[in-house]
C-alpha cells in the first residue's frame, strides 16, 4: 500500500477516511487581478451607462415638455381671438361623406385664417401638430375647429366641429377641458396615430374671455432619438474608456505580480541549495510597500539560511572527525583486549626474553 493510499489509524481504532484531493486548476494572478477590477469596472460602466441613458431620456422629455407649453401659450397669444371666435359662432359643420368621420373642411376665409395662424407654429417646429377646439355653450361639449393639417398636402387633422369626445379617451377628454382655464400638459400616451404628449393653453379675446383653446401634440419619437443619440456618441466614448482601463489594469497588474516572480524564482533557487539571491533590495525605494518588505524578509531569511547550512556543515564534519577516531580508538581497544591479543603479547614477552639470553 502506497503512501497517499495509507489509512492512519486513530486512538479508538477508527480509520479515517483519506482526504480528497481537489482538481486545481492553475491561473497566473495577473489574470485574477485582471479579471477582478475588469468586472468591478464592468459593474461601474454598466451603472454609468444606464444612468446616462436614463438621465438624458428623462431630461429631453422634460425639456420638450416645457418647450410644448410654452410653445402652445405662444400660438394661443398669436391666434386672432375675434376672428377665431367668429368662426366658433358662425361657420357651420360641412358634411362629408367621404370622410370617415362624416365632416369636412368649410370653404370659409374665417377657417383658412385661422388654420393659418396655426400652420405659423408648425413652420417653427414642425414636429408639432397645432389644431384647435372650443367649448359649445349649447351643450357643454368640446369640438374641434381649426387645424393647421387643413393647409397640409395631403390634408391631416381632424376636420370641422367633429366632437372631441368622438376622438379621444376620457382621461384625454378631461385634460383637454382643463385647458379652458390653464395651460395643462398631458404626460404621454398612445392613440391610434402614435405615441404623443400635449399641451392645451387657452384663447383669449381682448376682453380676457376665453373662446377657444389650442391644442399641441409633440411626438414621442424625439425622445426616441435623443436615446438613439446616446447610443450613438456616449456608449462608444465609454466603450474605449473601458478599454483603456482594462489595458492599463493588465499593466499594473503585470507591474505588481512582477516582484512575485522573482520571488518564486528565488524560492526555487533557496530550494535548490543556492542561497545568492538578488531581489534588489539594497536600496529603499521612496514609498517601501508590502511588497518590498515582503522581498526584504525573504532576502534576510535566505541568508540566516545559508548560514545556518554552513554552520551545521562544519558541525558536521566536526562530528564526523570525532566519530571516526572514537571508532579507530575502540577499534584498537577491541584488538588489545582480546585473548589472541594477550596470548601474543606473552609470546612477544617471551621471545624477548629469549633473545636478551635470560
Amino acid at each position: 500500500m502506497t503512501e497517499s493510499h495509507a489509512a492512519i489509524a486513530t486512538s479508538d481504532g477508527a480509520t479515517p477516511r483519506a482526504p480528497r484531493v481537489r482538481r486545481a486548476f492553475p491561473v497566473k494572478m495577473r489574470w485574477k487581478l485582471l479579471a477582478s477590477f475588469a468586472g468591478a469596472f464592468t459593474i461601474v460602466f454598466v451603472f454609468i451607462a444606464i444612468w446616462v441613458l436614463q438621465y438624458t431620456t428623462n431630461a429631453a422629455h422634460a425639456r420638450l415638455v416645457s418647450n410644448l407649453a410654452l410653445t402652445s401659450e405662444g400660438a394661443a397669444k398669436s391666434m386672432d381671438a375675434a376672428n377665431f371666435a367668429a368662426l366658433v359662432a358662425t361657420v357651420a359643420a360641412v358634411p362629408d361623406s367621404k370622410n370617415p368621420m362624416g365632416l369636412g373642411y368649410p370653404s370659409s376665409p374665417l377657417y383658412r385664417a385661422s388654420s393659418m395662424d396655426l400652420l405659423h407654429v408648425m413652420q417653427i417646429d414642425d414636429q408639432a401638430q397645432a389644431y384647435s377646439y372650443a367649448l359649445d355653450p349649447a351643450d357643454g361639449k368640446l369640438y374641434f375647429e381649426a387645424s393647421a393639417g387643413f393647409l397640409l398636402n395631403p390634408q391631416t387633422g381632424v376636420p370641422f366641429k367633429v366632437p372631441v369626445a368622438k376622438v379621444v379617451d376620457a382621461t384625454t377628454y378631461k385634460l383637454m377641458y382643463q385647458g379652458l382655464t390653464r395651460t395643462t400638459a398631458q404626460p404621454a400616451y398612445s392613440d391610434a396615430y402614435g405615441s404623443w404628449i400635449s399641451s392645451y393653453s387657452p384663447i383669449h379675446d381682448a376682453s380676457g374671455k376665453v373662446v377657444g383653446v389650442v391644442g399641441l401634440d409633440f411626438p414621442l419619437s424625439y425622445v426616441g432619438q435623443v436615446r438613439s443619440e446616446v447610443l450613438h456618441r456616449v456608449y462608444p466614448i465609454l466603450a474605449i474608456s473601458y478599454a483603456v482601463l482594462v489595458l492599463l489594469v493588465l499593466l499594473l497588474s503585470t507591474s505588481l505580480v512582477r516582484p512575485l516572480r522573482r520571488l518564486t524564482a528565488a524560492s526555487e533557487r533557496v530550494a535548490e541549495g543556492d542561497y545568492d539571491v538578488e531581489l534588489n533590495t539594497a536600496h529603499t525605494p521612496w514609498f517601501p510597500d508590502e511588497m518590498f518588505s515582503l522581498a526584504t524578509s525573504f532576502a534576510t531569511m535566505a541568508a540566516k539560511v545559508a548560514s545556518r547550512e554552513r554552520t551545521l556543515t562544519r558541525e558536521v564534519q566536526r562530528l564526523k572527525v570525532e566519530i571516526d577516531h572514537a571508532r579507530r580508538e575502540d577499534a584498537v581497544k577491541q584488538i588489545t583486549e582480546s585473548d589472541s591479543f594477550a596470548d601474543l603479547a606473552v609470546k612477544a614477552a617471551e621471545m624477548r626474553r629469549r633473545a636478551r639470553g635470560e
